[in-house]
């Protein structure tokens, strides 16, 4: 593949992680396989300040990271992944697109549609619509769905994870 992309030689690139589990130990397993393809990985490791930083300014090859729903409305994601109406340096609204200079005026267009549509039907179609040019056309590869385990003894009441990362919520939560 890499011969019919031009580069029988392969090349190098970069990838920036934080250095916690298990985001270390995928781009390790990533940085290995990559290799026996001819693809030369450096890893460039850091805390969550520094790599959010160099992902925010746009000075990253490829980038590591856990995401989450602000809002639990398809918009959420949308808004953030699939909308870019500016991809200037000096670009007002920063989304994910726009952080991996991802150009898409008219998948930004049909995203800024979907949220204002009152049709729940057609609303859900535009939204399908969206998701599906995203898979083929993104920049971004989505590795696996994240879960949220929680372990409770008995005597424990009121904990319920919420479908978000930040609506677990604990001022419920007593111990008899």
């Amino acid at each position: 593949l890499l011969a019919k992309a031009g580069v029988p030689k392969g090349f190098k690139v970069t990838i920036d992680t934080r250095t916690i589990e298990p985001e270390q130990g995928i781009v390790e397993a990533f940085q290995q396989t990559a290799r026996r393809a001819g693809v030369e990985i450096e890893i460039i490791p850091g805390d969550g300040k520094q790599v959010l930083t160099r992902y925010r300014a746009r000075k990253h090859d490829m980038f590591l990271s856990p995401w989450g729903v602000d809002y639990w409305d398809p918009h959420s994601n949308a808004d953030a992944f699939a909308r870019n109406l500016d991809n200037a340096d000096d670009a007002k609204f920063k989304s994910l697109a726009w952080r991996n200079a991802w150009a898409i005026p008219e998948l930004s267009k049909k995203t800024d549609a979907a949220v204002l549509e009152r049709d729940a039907e057609k609303r859900k179609a535009m939204y399908e619509e969206l998701q599906a040019e995203f898979r083929r056309t993104s920049p971004f590869i989505v590795l696996y769905q994240q879960i949220e385990v929680a372990a409770l003894r008995s005597n424990v009441d009121g904990l319920q994870l919420g479908p978000s990362f930040d609506t677990t919520y604990m001022f419920k939560v007593s111990k008899r």
